[in-house]
């Protein structure tokens, strides 16, 4: 008898047969795929006051327009990784660094 998790082994991550589609030059750079992507990750509001400066060794470095905007975003760090690990279909993002 095959059991229902047998079925599923061999089955990708929506998400990740997205990601493997992309242009190869799109896939290789990963700042330009995040900056794309955050957008959608953190909406309009968050977007408008931040952007990508760049990502090294699994940790995204984002700038931000004031010191106000540092704790709000401080508490979404893990939802915000979550949330573009999901996109990417893997491990892209470990941690989150915010400059002003």
């Amino acid at each position: 008898m095959i059991r229902k998790q047998d079925l599923n082994k061999n089955w990708s991550d929506l998400s990740s047969v997205l990601f493997e589609s992309l242009p190869e030059s799109l896939q290789n750079d990963q700042q330009e795929w995040l900056s794309y992507h955050w957008n959608l990750v953190v909406g309009k509001e968050i977007a408008d006051i931040s952007n990508i400066d760049k990502i090294t060794q699994s940790t995204l470095y984002i700038r931000v327009q004031s010191k106000e905007w540092l704790p709000a975003l401080e508490s979404l760090k893990k939802k915000i990784i979550q949330e573009i690990n999901s996109r990417a279909g893997k491990n892209l993002v470990e941690k989150i660094k915010l400059k002003i």
